[in-house]
């Protein structure tokens, strides 16, 4: 990856914010295979940082002490989605029937102008996608 003139090479990690830090992180665990790096608590907060297990990206899940609650919903003002990055369209197929396997739902593979997608969500209604690039 080639570096912008300010510095800034990509993402080191996204942080997101969940209702229960253990379901979610256990969740990650089982269906994107990201290990625990470490945890932080304080009155504040609860945090798990995980990533990939070559240690390439990094997802924070923090829980706010106390949580509004509610479900994650796309349309406010902030994130709308996360996107992971796949090498291979054949990948998708693979993630299909990995979260099938997992009982999480999904949109199956959707081709789009620039390759093709797969959407899903976490416990916390989070909208996550995986994408292949052909470019």
């Amino acid at each position: 990856m080639t570096r912008s003139t300010t510095g800034l090479g990509g993402f080191h990690h996204v942080a997101l914010t969940v209702r229960d830090v253990d379901v979610s992180a256990r969740w990650y665990a089982d269906v994107f295979g990201f290990v625990e790096l470490f945890r932080e608590d304080s009155p504040e907060r609860r945090a798990v940082v995980m990533a990939w297990p070559d240690g390439a990206f990094g997802v924070g899940l923090v829980e706010h002490v106390p949580s509004e609650g509610g479900r994650f919903d796309p349309r406010r003002i902030g994130l709308d989605h996360v996107g992971f990055t796949l090498g291979s369209r054949e990948g998708l197929d693979e993630w299909v029937e990995r979260l099938s396997a997992e009982s999480v739902d999904h949109s199956g593979v959707i081709d789009a102008p620039r390759g093709a997608i797969l959407n899903l969500k976490d416990p916390d209604g989070i909208a996550l996608a995986l994408f292949w690039d052909r470019a």
